[in-house]
């Protein structure tokens, strides 16, 4: 059999006088080109059904670049917003340290909970919150460590809440302790006058002998209403010998009043009574000199100056 041929030829004919032209080409040639117009096709048709797929994507794309960029804008107004609630919560911080010290003075001393100086992830040093805002650029640059960086922040923020709702219930108990303590704290006179006989020694206007005067007398004109002069319950309410018509005051801390020369009692025994609410009038009964309110202040079995306890002037 003949070798086959490893060229093609080529015969150009013009359709004039022109000279008949042969081209001889290389078969691997040829077989090349036709191998290169098939991969170029194949490419071809590869890049346009890849731009026609990007080209479907262009919109997704251009909206989650949207909402990319609003959720970027919403972390930095996040971070401006816990920024500001750091500083509201120094704020209470410093309200809470002026409370403690109106809540603890003149009274017993009190431990509340501090978030700072502690150790842990969770704590933070110092006085403050170290909380700050964001830039966006900040953020376009290292979002994921930015939004560890808020989570962090608003742990803080949640435990530091915590702690000032638990210090402002602690707070709150203790100022309304003392109210109560206030309340019950026979610190007001019971009815405006002018003091005819002191607490302490004094000649007895009946006997004419020196003794121990356990009380104050306050003289105001017949049927001056007497109010409490503290909070308690009614223990007593009627006559008693010398003391005449009389109310006697007991409360939980300790504290007993007594009103008596009454001309009139309001109140009955066992009745709750609170501070400057009226529970008789003045008047002369049992041994007496003319109207006149005998009050007594005991605590613990003894009797106390009523004068050392009040807040508030006689007339």
């Amino acid at each position: 059999m003949a070798e086959k041929s490893k060229f093609f030829t080529v015969v150009v004919i013009p359709n004039s006088h022109g000279k008949v032209r042969r081209l001889v080409i290389p078969r691997f040639l040829i077989t090349t080109g036709i191998i290169g117009l098939i991969v170029c096709f194949f490419a071809l048709f590869y890049f346009i059904s890849e731009y026609q797929i990007v080209k479907a994507k262009i919109p997704y794309f251009e909206a989650l670049e949207e909402l990319t960029q609003i959720q970027q804008e919403r972390i930095v107004s996040l971070s401006e917003k816990i920024a500001e609630f750091g500083e509201t919560l120094d704020r209470l911080k410093e309200m809470e340290d002026k409370l403690k010290t109106m809540a603890g003075a003149g009274g017993k001393n009190i431990a509340l909970e501090d978030g700072s100086g502690k150790g842990g992830p969770e704590q933070y040093m110092g006085g403050s919150l170290p909380f700050q805002s964001f830039p966006l650029q900040e953020i376009k640059a290292n979002p994921i460590q930015i939004i560890d960086e808020m989570k962090r922040d608003l742990q803080l923020l949640s435990n530091e809440a915590i702690l000032r709702e638990k210090n402002f219930t602690q707070i709150n108990e203790i100022i309304k302790e003392k109210e109560a303590l206030f309340a019950s704290t026979p610190n007001i006179f019971p009815v405006k006058g002018w003091l005819s006989s002191g607490y302490g020694s004094r000649i007895n206007p009946f006997t004419g002998r020196r003794e121990t005067h356990e009380a104050i007398d306050i003289v105001a004109p017949w049927d001056t209403p007497v109010r409490a002069a503290c909070r308690g319950e009614v223990v007593f309410a009627g006559w008693r010998d010398f003391y005449g018509l009389v109310v006697e005051i007991k409360n939980k801390y300790g504290y007993s009043t007594l009103y008596a020369h009454l001309s009139k009692v309001l109140v009955k025994k066992g009745e709750r009574v609170e501070k400057g609410q009226i529970v008789g009038r003045v008047g002369s009964t049992g041994r007496s000199t003319g109207p006149h309110l005998h009050f007594e202040v005991w605590k613990g079995g003894r009797s106390i100056d009523p004068l050392k306890l009040m807040v508030e002037p006689l007339n």
